[in-house]
């Protein structure tokens, strides 16, 4: 790929954004449409402890599988996550923590769903947006976890007196109607007078939210000659529902973070929103982690696992249906491009919105697929992406930028072919990779031929040329108004593995112009 006419694609448009160094991060990620999910999925209302602790036991695995994040704090459907200060978690680059954390807490969702739920198949994949926002000290972090715990409290109190309203007869118009203007007194007071409710006495749970983190806990480690127990001080993640407004929890942790006064109404003036620039063409390109260990665990074929890849296409094929503004998609081996329209209004074009969500509901889509794919492999392992979004002015620049991935999936695909089948033939994998060295295309193409009778070009096409997602006209049906009858246009979505040379574009100039 070096030296090529695309090059400029990823020199002049692709940036990371660093987070401030000697600041506090902190992951705050979001459940998207769960009023319909929680519908759908006949959740109890106002609070379904199946559904929480599901969301404990996921923020439990985010602390089992990142180190770095020191405490996690969650109610209903949201979760925030506190990376430590020092932390160098991806260079502190932001699209990558961010789209790293919402995927793998997805992940988790769907693959311990039935744990919680046996008994209520997952009819919709659940997927999350997210935010990262900077603090630069640990006043500020108390803060911030105080105002979220203030607006648990306020939040689950409205809820409770609202449902226990709908249950007693009114409708939902009416039980807000009684709720405007209340104060926490008025609800206390109301739950108390016609339910004999005592809100206090509610779980601790729903009032008080969950808070994840690394506790001192004393446990057995072996007994002495005269059998008495010798116990260790070690550090085990737990879940708690305590007060974290106020000091004693903090007294009681000061090695999770350092006490000091609490306030909590400012917060918010850190939570700077990064907006897409207007007229720009955005693309989300999305890339597994630790796929080399994933695809070892999971005995994929080498070099090309073709069921995998028709995963990876039906997950992009489901992102088109289920986000109208991604126009093109391109993917090969572990990674996808999703190419939004130059206007698109999703999520007002918060970035963060857009790439948490889009990393969250790919993976949500791959896992809930597994099965259909995959049906004698179990998913022993959350797949979990990372993903970056770009911008670009020009629909030419879009199209180099898509050559330049499906050159880069030539170059991989034609080495890591020469390298499968060579150290299938008997060499090492260092002797492969010595046989390889600085080697052109065509030096491949002839190792091929000569040492196996393989012809490169007769390889399947998904494999070397990648997989284009996009819209299809497949034709014309009426739509019945009140004006009459209207011709209305059906559009399919397609795979196709082919050159996006001039000719393909040429072929499909609807796919920008739509």
């Amino acid at each position: 790929m070096a030296n090529s006419e695309y090059e400029y694609v990823k020199r002049e448009f692709e940036f990371d954004r660093h987070l401030l160094a000697s600041n506090w991060i902190v992951v705050r990620i979001d459940g998207c449409h769960f009023h319909r999910f929680s519908k759908l999925h006949a959740f109890e209302k106002p609070n379904d402890e199946s559904a929480l602790r599901l969301m404990n036991a996921c923020a439990t695995s985010m602390l089992e599988k990142f180190p770095d994040i020191v405490f996690a704090y969650g109610v209903s459907d949201e979760y925030s996550f506190v990376f430590r200060e020092e932390t160098e978690f991806y260079q502190r680059r932001e699209s990558k923590i961010l789209s790293l954390c919402v995927s793998y807490f997805t992940s988790v969702y769907v693959m311990k769903w039935k744990d919680f739920f046996p008994n209520n198949d997952l009819r919709e994949p659940p997927y999350f947006d997210g935010r990262v926002v900077c603090y630069p000290n640990m006043k500020t972090i108390r803060d911030y976890l105080a105002w979220r715990q203030v607006d648990c409290h306020i939040n689950n109190q409205y809820n409770t007196c609202f449902w226990m309203l709908v249950k007693s007869g009114k409708t939902e118009k009416e039980a807000q109607q009684t709720l405007k203007g209340t104060f926490s007194k008025d609800k206390n007071e109301l739950l108390l007078q016609q339910f004999q409710v005592n809100y206090n006495d509610e779980p601790a749970m729903f009032r008080k939210g969950s808070s994840v983190y690394r506790d001192k806990v004393k446990r057995k480690v072996k007994t002495d000659n005269y059998g008495n127990t010798i116990e260790r001080t070690q550090m085990a993640i737990t879940v708690s529902n305590f007060d974290i407004i106020g000091p004693e929890f903090w007294e009681k942790h000061q090695y999770i973070l350092r006490e000091v006064k609490y306030r909590y109404e400012y917060v918010k003036k850190f939570d700077n929103i990064p907006s897409i620039p207007c007229s720009n063409w955005t693309v989300v390109r999305i890339s597994a982690c630790q796929f080399d260990q994933f695809s070892l665990i999971h005995s994929f074929d080498k070099p090309n696992d073709e069921t995998a890849l028709r995963l990876m296409n039906a997950s992009a094929s489901l992102m088109m249906e289920q986000f109208p503004d991604i126009i093109f998609c391109y993917g090969f081996s572990n990674e996808y491009s999703f190419v939004f329209q130059e206007n698109t209004e999703l999520y007002q074009r918060d970035e963060r919105l857009i790439l948490s969500s889009c990393s969250s509901c790919f993976t949500s889509f791959y896992v809930m697929k597994w099965k259909e794919y995959f049906p004698s492999k179990e998913l022993v392992q959350p797949p979990h992406f990372k993903a970056e979004v770009l911008y670009y002015p020009k629909a030419k620049i879009i199209c180099d930028y898509l050559s330049l991935r499906q050159l880069e999936c030539h170059n991989r695909n034609q080495y890591n072919t020469c390298f499968w089948m060579l150290v299938k033939s008997g060499e090492s994998e260092d002797k492969a990779n010595e046989i390889l060295k600085d080697t052109l295309s065509k030096d491949k193409n002839e190792l091929l031929f000569q040492r196996f009778q393989m012809n490169y070009n007769n390889e399947p096409a998904l494999f070397r040329k990648g997989s284009c997602v996009y819209r299809q006209k497949a034709g014309e049906f009426a739509e019945v108004e009140a004006s009459g009858d209207v011709a209305r246009e059906r559009w399919d979505v397609t795979v196709a593995h082919v050159d996006m040379g001039q000719d393909f574009w040429r072929k499909h100039p609807y796919i920008f112009n739509r």
